[in-house]
């Protein structure tokens, strides 16, 4: 009997079929596992919301404790400030052999450092925790968003697979028409979800630095004091803004770039060997800019900057650019289409990265596991890759801080050609330039005496309010946080029986995204046998 290529195409739609069977009666289990699973969120849900009324009372008063110590220092019973060596260098004086200084700073003092950390509910969150309706294909871990952009700038290392610029693994990767999210339940970033439009490389400012300098309205320089960084360490093309954040106090513009780079002479004031301030010139670096600054920025005060590095990002291109600021943030890749379509890749880990963060707005009901903290950590959701080790990452809900100050306030003396010192106190940032050797009694120093005169008289109500805060907040502590755990041991339970569930949903969705992938490559091979000229064989 003569072998027939059509009866090997027929076996192999008839075998796409079957798979398209199995994987509908998959999803039938799923569906069932999936209700379960609503119903654990449900409680779960109810639970976690029981909680929220009992944190913030305790907050309040952690917010108490913190307010009465800063009125404490603002009436003027205690001082927060201290001198604190920032730098030593040489100096590069004009015309001169260079000089070696030693700066200082007035700074808050450390040694009078408190912090008091937000009581928050805390939840550890698998991959397998889900929403087992949604066709979520990969995450990125971190990537930027910025509002004003469509694009969404891709930090991970496999950002090049990610995008399909390398094709060093079988991972499906991002593909237009695939939708961005930031998260499935309560979105900010992304309150809907754009899709992809293309992928490709930009030139970004993903990391910022900062520089200490100083500037004057209208130049288009910044100088270089080099207390922080160096201007110079740089190069033409990179953004500068006032904070690391991207955002401005006035100072400069929207959208500036470095363009250029120099050297000037300047003034600045030091203290000698003999113990007098004088006036020197000295060699500075400085950038220039596509904006000229809006404000000036005294030179003996400084203030820092922050440059963008601009370098070679892959990123996706979006047909709508985000609602709020997303950096170095996750972002869920979300593929079109009803589960019996999935891609699913089956070697995904469904315990790892643990997503963490606080249970509170539209985390309430998230995790495999919750726990009460008050460790003082940023509040911030990132993920956590613990299978390989790594160390947890610092997560809270916030703190307070605050000084408990001291009866030391810091003095600034200066000496004039005439041997004369004039002694007043210091203010918080400012800065002296001591010679090596310089003369002692001269310079810096401190005083009992606040700048008001005297110490206020009725410094005692201020102590007394400090103790009745701490006092209240014990209090508050000591009545909410038995009530907070005994809805937290509940919530567990539910959460361990959610887990279980999840992972057998998640052992669903894998073979699913197996037989799916298995039923296109037959029809692909049935295809392909069916368009070939069998005549001449």
């Amino acid at each position: 009997m003569a072998a027939n290529p059509f009866n090997i195409s027929k076996r192999l739609r008839e075998d796409k079929e079957q798979q398209a069977q199995s994987a509908a009666s998959i999803n039938e289990s799923l569906a069932i596992v999936d209700a379960i699973i609503d119903e654990y969120d449900e409680l779960i849900i109810k639970l976690d919301k029981k909680i929220q009324p009992y944190i913030p009372p305790i907050n309040e008063k952690i917010k108490a404790v913190q307010t009465a110590y800063l009125n404490r220092i603002s009436h003027g019973c205690r001082s927060d400030l201290k001198w604190i060596q920032i730098d030593t260098k040489s100096l590069n004086i004009y015309n001169n052999s260079d000089e070696e200084v030693v700066v200082y700073e007035v700074k808050k003092d450390p040694n009078t450092f408190r912090f008091l950390g937000y009581y928050g509910a805390k939840f550890y969150r698998h991959p397998k925790n889900r929403d087992y309706g949604a066709n979520v294909v990969l995450t990125i871990d971190t990537a930027d968003a910025n509002p004003g952009s469509g694009a969404l700038i891709i930090l991970d290392d496999d950002a090049a697979e990610l995008t399909g610029f390398s094709t060093t693994t079988a991972s499906a990767g991002i593909k237009t028409g695939d939708l961005i999210k930031d998260s499935l339940d309560n979105p900010v970033i992304f309150q809907t979800a754009p899709s992809v439009t293309g992928l490709g490389t930009t030139s970004y400012a993903a990391y910022n630095y900062a520089v200490s300098g100083f500037c004057t309205a209208s130049d288009n320089k910044i100088y270089g004091d080099q207390r922080v960084g160096f201007i110079t360490d740089f190069n033409i093309g990179d953004e500068i803004y006032d904070n690391s954040d991207r955002t401005s106090d006035g100072f400069i513009p929207t959208g500036t770039t470095i363009t250029g780079f120099g050297t000037a002479v300047g003034i600045t004031s030091y203290v000698q060997s003999n113990g007098i301030t004088t006036a020197i010139e000295v060699v500075f670096d400085f950038a220039t800019l596509s904006n000229p600054v809006v404000s000036s920025v005294d030179p003996e005060i400084g203030r820092n900057f922050h440059v963008g590095v601009v370098s070679t990002y892959y990123f996706a291109s979006l047909s709508a650019a985000p609602v709020a600021t997303g950096i170095q943030s996750s972002f869920l890749v979300i593929r079109p289409g009803d589960i019996s379509d999935i891609e699913f890749d089956s070697s995904k880990n469904p315990i790892d990265p643990v997503e963490i963060g606080i249970a509170e707005g539209g985390n309430i009901g998230k995790g495999h596991q919750v726990d009460l903290i008050n460790n003082g950590d940023p509040k911030i959701t990132t993920q956590w890759s613990e299978i390989t080790s790594e160390p947890e990452p610092a997560v809270g809900a916030g703190r307070v801080e605050y000084y408990i100050g001291d009866l030391q306030w810091p003095t600034i003396s200066v000496k004039d050609g005439d041997g004369d010192v004039t002694t007043t106190h210091a203010t918080l940032g400012q800065r002296v330039i001591i010679s090596v050797g310089s003369t002692t009694g001269a310079a810096i120093g401190y005083t009992g005496t606040p700048p008001a005169g005297s110490i206020p008289g009725d410094c005692g109500t201020y102590d007394s309010a400090i103790t009745t805060a701490e006092s209240e907040m014990n209090a508050i502590i000591a009545q909410n946080t038995p009530i907070i755990n005994h809805y937290i041991s509940g919530s567990q339970t539910l959460r361990s029986l959610r887990d279980t569930d999840e992972g057998q949903a998640w052992g669903y969705l894998q073979s699913i995204g197996y037989l799916n992938a298995k039923g296109k490559q037959s029809l692909q091979q049935a295809e392909q046998i069916e368009d070939f000229n069998w005549v001449d064989i």
